[in-house]
């Protein structure tokens, strides 16, 4: 009796308060409605590193990362599709132009792929070019695409498994056309309107275009590398007129365009008898890089003996291109499998690894400057513009 004399008490007692009679307990302030922003980036630095992130773990969803490697600091993302290799600077880095591939269901359905043009103060995309689905996609290499050397033409390689090449033009934004180039792959840029690649022949193709991107010319070398004794990796590296290709065993053969001709000049060795004797060899995902200004070829190497090419290294030896001569060497604060070298006149040198550590040295004395965090499984191919 007592306990429910006690709660109809309290219910007589409630019945008499606000809560009954409709009115609220106390006045809450309006909620405002929440605007998105998005932070402009100021006038674009020579020592702002693109990091292309294939993101193993959801290769559908990858992303281009930009980082400002004087203080360390992420500035800002892309998301970037399928199968990402590595994306074209425009000459002022005004703009972004990165090929990508989508799903409709993410993994199935009709493949479209596009370039996709992104303004680099906002990373936002501001228009894309749809071309044909069948661009080249694996390991991720850089010469799977290429630009013009004044900015208006994009090369995309193909394969199905024939081997082409798609041209864009950015200017226009269209899709100018597709030419074969059978036995050949990996683009490489020789000036406004033309670029060359690599034939598995020993040769190189050099293909010349119109204003209008049409391909109007092709032409071969005679063969310069032994495809099947010592064949040429897909890294390379461009200083001037000239391209420095690198074989399994560490042999350099420079590929020049003058007066529009390509020609492969003389090769030469990065490594003494003694040396190759001993087990060393050029490897990794990007091991090798140029500082345009000071001619100077930056190889990351390890002590592997044959079939190294894409081992990780913690030594990279430095040599002038003129003299065909190692002039220095760095020893990694870790192992790396990639690099890359800003084109200004003070230089940062990025390595990067298997983990999502990256470094930033001074190329002239090997100092680590700081590090910086990058991709969890480690960076993909990584790029400074040329500023």
């Amino acid at each position: 009796m007592k306990i429910r004399d006690a709660v109809c008490l309290l219910l007589a007692t409630l019945a008499g308060t606000s809560i009954f009679a409709g009115a609220p307990l106390y006045a809450a302030a309006p909620l405002q409605p929440e605007v998105s922003t998005v932070e402009k980036l100021g006038a674009p630095s020579p020592h702002w590193l693109l990091v292309n992130d294939m993101n193993f773990l959801g290769y559908m969803d990858s992303k281009v990362l930009l980082i400002d490697t004087d203080t360390g600091r992420m500035l800002g993302q892309m998301s970037t599709g399928g199968y990402r290799n590595a994306v074209e600077i425009a000459p002022d880095f005004s703009l972004i132009y990165s090929p990508e591939t989508y799903y409709p269901r993410v993994t199935r359905g009709d493949r479209e792929e596009v370039i996709t043009v992104y303004e680099t103060t906002g990373l936002t995309a501001v228009d894309e070019v749809l071309i044909p689905p069948k661009r080249a996609t694996g390991a991720a290499l850089r010469g799977y695409s290429g630009m013009s050397d004044d900015g208006r033409f994009v090369y995309v390689a193909n394969m199905t498994p024939a081997m082409s090449v798609t041209v864009a033009d950015m200017q226009r934004r269209e899709f100018v056309g597709e030419t074969p180039t059978s036995g050949c792959m990996i683009i490489l840029p020789t000036g406004n309107r033309s670029f060359a690649m690599i034939c598995g022949d020993g040769t190189a193709m050099h293909l010349t275009l119109n204003d209008a991107g049409e391909v109007i010319d092709k032409s071969k070398t005679a063969p310069f590398f032994d495809a099947d004794a010592d064949p040429v990796t897909e890294k390379t590296a461009r200083i001037g007129n000239t391209w420095y290709l690198v074989s399994f065993s560490g042999r350099v053969y420079p590929l020049k365009q003058e007066d529009g001709e390509l020609s492969a000049e003389a090769s030469w060795s990065l490594l003494s008898e003694a040396e190759h004797a001993a087990g060393w060899r050029p490897g990794g995902q990007q091991f090798v890089g140029a500082h345009e200004a000071s001619g100077r070829l930056f190889v990351i190497v390890n002590q592997g003996g044959d079939h190294s090419h894409k081992r990780a290294g913690n030594t990279i030896w430095i040599y002038d291109v003129s003299a065909r001569e190692r002039i220095g060497e760095i020893t990694l604060p870790a192992e790396a499998d990639r690099l890359a070298i800003s084109q200004d006149a003070n230089p940062v040198l990025v390595i990067g690894g298997a983990g999502p550590e990256m470094f930033v040295l001074d190329p002239d004395t090997g100092e680590v400057l700081r590090g910086m965090e990058g991709p969890l499984l480690g960076p993909g191919v990584m790029q400074f513009p040329r500023l």
